[in-house]
């Protein structure tokens, strides 16, 4: 390049500027002065030199070395020519090194195959170091340069900064010529070619790759379409490839599919426990063996039971367990934490909630103080009828003290109020205070003894301690039973059963959970997990023995010390490429597992298909966080939603999904389906359904569904529990009554993976053994799963769609709605598209939603005969004792509508007003002020009245 000459005005050295000219070449400039010339790099300036206008001459403005050298007094027009030939050659000799880098990158993009985030970052760290001595120019001065530079910077820039843009379109660059490449291998390796979305998951090869699959949509396809690619692309061999499945079942059928559609055997398929048992091996150098005990459950289920009895023969022991049974011989629940009594009502009855002589009681607590009295030999009686007094009246029933000391004639109220005396939040405060006053006053009024006891002495742990003395203060001597009696009871009762059933789930879920019994103790931030621990200790003890003696290792030991192998480098991964099938179904150690199976070999990827909308197994130790927040615990993260669902039609799939993602915490999908229908394809059954008996009901739908089917169509009898399902005597029966349907039964859990063309769900109530399951998880076992979820019900809102998306063809719901799932009732209340017409329905179902009970607001009022005619009563009695009036006209049942209550026979139609303060019946009343509207409650202390209502706007018969 010839060189360029700027030369300052005379003006200059009058002014004592020492540098007269700049002379500009391709190695850099040179300030001539008249002490000599100062010859200055490319490599020496910090930035290109900048020109600073005047209003006569320019200045040129050079940072070198830490200062900046200002030469004034240029000509304009020679100084913008000067600036731009040295902007150029700045930049042309800092782009050879760039050049340099670029050609590097080039070079290792060329050894890769998909761009993971790993690449990234190893390049990006590369760019940034590769321009540390290299000035680059700011993106707003890319116009002043050639194009080939600023295409060469701009690349460089964005590796340095990770540009999103570019680097998808790299990636999408990549993936597209793969498809095509690989199209033929994705068009035969099943028996119907892959989908664009499961072609695109085969393909894409992030550090880790989270697939979202939705029912029916394929999975098992795609991990097999994913190991042909990855065999016939040559980034893999067969060794290098490991598969893990759920089950062994799962895993043979993966193994014969991989076998019989790519013809190879070198591909490791493992269940995790033959993984770690192979890890193990590896190590140790001989197979380990599998205690029996793990793989028969009724035997581990007894050698616990037979170590607990063995321990209950210790004083010691022994007075440890009757401590423990004193405060938790149930599942608490704060009742300050339900919603509605009725949901309260759900949780006493699930889980059995009874005292240790049989009565069933309405709370948790009443239950504490009833079995606490029986223990420490004083005769009590519950519920029974207050004696001082007659209170029964046409509207109210005998006034019912919660205890009574028959020996020292002492009554005993538990009052549900915390220390600031508020009430739980579905109970009116001022109503219950009114009755609380109600009763402090008649006990007052008749000189009888009052004992009260609160929820609050519950939650700060002393309701028990305080009950003694406060009897022991109105005289009471306490007789506690022997220890040997009431382990006696207790056994009687059914609770060391139980307990030592309890122990053996404990233990399992201890060893799951690879906590030392230290940590366990520390981590215990309720009482009863230190104490149940303490209980367990000396099981596990025996139990870690058994082991020993025989030298034999359990599931959770081949997760454990495979995880200890891999993360102390004892055992070398020889893959390369790790697929995981039902990742949704996956533990916290399991992950640990694949995590360190992944970090223990470079570049190795890890490829999950799961999808959290069928995550049900929580009781087992699985933990559907693992997939919804993927990304957090593995790292960056691919993810791919395979959207399209062969099995079930679109009305199926639309139900499904709706109802699933009523959970914000579930991640969005949108599952497109194959089959397209116009009309609903759930159906709902609307009957009364008496003790369970389903069959009539099930021969109705079996027969509407043999008038459409095709023959030999499989139809899923399916239910929450097995023993909610029919006898073999009445299959079989049912089978013959129908043989030209194949007809299976399952419970929910099992159905999980499977399909059929038609399916029936049975149990859709809100009993006990209902659905959604109301039967709390042990607290011990609860301490030692993964963190239950937020939403209400999370879990079992899964389970119910993971039943209902069994169905190909058509699901049909069968439910009593006069005690109906509250799953059932959201679909009728949320608008779903469900066919509500495809059988009879009679009147007591159609107006079951208007029998609400207002009280407890999951019960339905039923018509009963009592000493004083009919009435209508809650189904949740005994829990519930709310009763309403009949028709006063006709006797027949009244349905609730709006303000009003109407009779619901059809000729009469008499009406009543709802109380707007207590939902109560309003009743006209006379007085000397002339009638008017008055509360039937008002004896428990509603005051509510009203001079005139307006009746309802419906036809009344004369």
């Amino acid at each position: 390049m010839d060189k360029l000459t700027l030369r300052s005005s005379f003006i200059a050295t009058l002014f004592g500027q020492k540098i007269q000219a700049i002379e500009l070449s391709n190695k850099g400039l040179d300030l001539k002065s008249k002490e000599g010339l100062q010859h200055l790099t490319w490599d020496q300036l910090l930035n290109a030199p900048e020109c600073h206008a005047g209003l006569f001459f320019d200045a040129l403005l050079i940072d070198v070395e830490g200062k900046t050298e200002r030469i004034g007094w240029l000509s304009k027009a020679e100084t913008a020519a000067f600036k731009q030939r040295a902007f150029q050659q700045y930049y042309a000799f800092h782009s050879v090194r760039v050049t340099q880098a670029a050609h590097k990158i080039d070079a290792q993009l060329s050894k890769l195959n998909y761009l993971r985030s790993s690449h990234i970052d190893q390049i990006s760290r590369f760019a940034s170091n590769a321009v540390k001595k290299v000035r680059l120019p700011d993106k707003r001065l890319y116009a002043e340069l050639p194009d080939e530079l600023v295409a060469l910077y701009e690349k460089l820039n964005n590796w340095i900064e990770k540009n999103p843009t570019f680097i998808d379109a790299l990636r999408s660059k990549y993936v597209s010529e793969q498809i095509l490449k690989y199209k033929a291998i994705f068009d035969r390796v099943e028996s119907n070619p892959l989908t664009e979305k499961q072609r695109l998951a085969c393909v894409i090869d992030e550090d880790n790759n989270l697939v979202l699959a939705g029912a029916g949509t394929g999975k098992t396809s795609t991990m097999i379409g994913r190991t042909a690619y990855l065999l016939e692309s040559q980034q893999a061999k067969g060794h290098e490839i490991l598969l893990l499945a759920y089950g062994n079942k799962a895993a043979e059928e993966m193994r014969e599919r991989i076998k019989d559609k790519l013809n190879v055997s070198t591909i490791d398929v493992f269940t995790f426990h033959a993984l770690g048992q192979k890890i193990i091996a590896h190590v140790e150098g001989e197979k380990p063996s599998i205690s029996p005990l793990a793989t028969d459950e009724k035997s581990f289920k007894y050698h616990v039971n037979q170590w607990f009895q063995e321990l209950l023969n210790v004083s010691s022991y022994k007075e440890l367990v009757l401590h423990y049974f004193e405060q938790y011989l149930f599942p608490e629940a704060n009742p300050f934490e339900f919603s509605t009594p009725g949901e309260y009502y759900e949780y006493i009855r699930a889980n059995e909630i009874r005292t240790l002589q049989g009565e069933q009681v309405k709370s948790f607590e009443e239950c504490l103080i009833a079995n606490w009295l029986y223990a420490m030999g004083v005769e009590y009686s519950y519920e029974s009828a207050y004696l001082a007094a007659n209170t029964k009246t046409q509207d109210f029933r005998q006034y019912k003290p919660d205890f009574y000391l028959p020996e020292y004639d002492i009554y005993i109220e538990h009052f549900g109020i915390n220390r600031k005396g508020e009430t739980a939040p579905y109970v009116d405060n001022e109503t219950y205070w009114n009755g609380i006053t109600w009763k402090r006053d008649l006990h007052e009024s008749h000189l009888t003894t009052l004992v009260e006891t609160y929820h609050y002495e519950q939650s700060e742990g002393n309701l028990l301690a305080n009950l003694e003395a406060k009897i022991a203060e109105k005289g009471v001597k306490f007789n506690p039973k022997p220890a040997n009696t009431m382990l006696d009871k207790l056994t009687e009762f059914g609770a060391i059963a139980r307990f030592a059933a309890l122990l053996s789930d404990f233990l399992r879920q201890y060893k799951n959970s690879s906590l030392s019994l230290e940590q366990l103790k520390q981590s215990a931030k309720k009482p009863q997990l230190a104490a149940a621990a303490t209980l367990l200790e000396p099981i596990i003890s025996r139990y870690e023995n058994y082991l020993i003696e025989r030298n034999e290792i359990d599931f959770e030991d081949m997760i454990n010390k495979a995880i200890a192998y891999v993360n102390d480098g004892r055992f070398k991964s020889p893959w390369k490429f790790i697929l995981v099938d039902e990742f949704q179904d996956i533990s916290f150690s399991r992950a640990t597992l694949v995590k360190g199976l992944r970090d223990c070999k470079k570049n190795t990827s890890v490829f999950c298909v799961g999808d959290d909308w069928q995550a049900i197994y929580r009781f087992t130790g699985s933990d559907v966080s693992l997939t919804t927040h993927f990304d957090a615990i593995f790292g960056p993260t691919k993810k791919t939603s395979l959207d399209k669902t062969f099995r079930f039609n679109n009305k199926i799939g639309d139900l499904a999904s709706k109802f699933v993602m009523q959970n914000p915490a579930q991640v969005k999908k949108v599952i497109h389906s194959h089959t397209q229908v116009d009309q609903p394809a759930v159906s709902l059954m609307r009957k009364t359904i008496n003790n369970d008996d389903y069959f009539g009901h099930v021969i109705a739908v079996l027969a509407k569904i043999a008038e459409v089917a095709q023959p030999q169509s499989t139809v899923y009898i399916l239910a929450r529990y097995h023993f909610k399902l029919f006898e073999p005597a009445e299959l079989r029966q049912i089978k013959l009554l129908h043989p030209t349907l194949d007809i299976a039964q399952l419970t929910f859990h099992a159905s999980k993976g499977k399909e059929a063309d038609f399916v029936i769900l049975l149990g859709l109530d809100n009993r006990k053994n209902g659905f959604p399951s109301k039967k709390l998880t042990h607290p011990l076992i609860e301490a030692l799963l993964p963190k239950a979820e937020d939403y209400p019900e999370a879990e079992e809102r899964r389970l119910f769609y993971v039943a209902i998306t069994r169905a190909k063809h058509r699901c049909y719901l069968i439910a009593d709605m006069t005690r109906a799932s509250p799953f059932v009732k959201e679909l009728l209340k949320g608008q779903y598209e469900l066919a509500l017409n495809e059988f009879d329905v009679d009147d007591g179902q159609l107006n079951a939603k208007g029998r609400q009970c207002t009280v407890c607001k999951s019960g339905t009022l039923v018509k009963r005969e009592g000493a004083h005619g009919a009435f209508m009563g809650c189904n949740n009695y005994p829990y519930c004792d709310n009763t309403e009036r009949t028709c006063p006209r006709c006797s027949s049942p009244m349905n609730n509508a709006g303000e009003y209550r109407i009779c619901a026979k059809p000729t009469c139609r008499w009406w009543m007003p709802i109380c707007p303060d207590c939902n109560g019946s309003l009743l006209l009343r006379e007085s000397k002020y002339g009638p008017f509207w008055g509360c039937e409650n008002y004896r428990n202390g509603c005051t509510h009245k009203q001079k005139y209502i307006e009746g309802p706007s419906i036809e009344n018969p004369a």
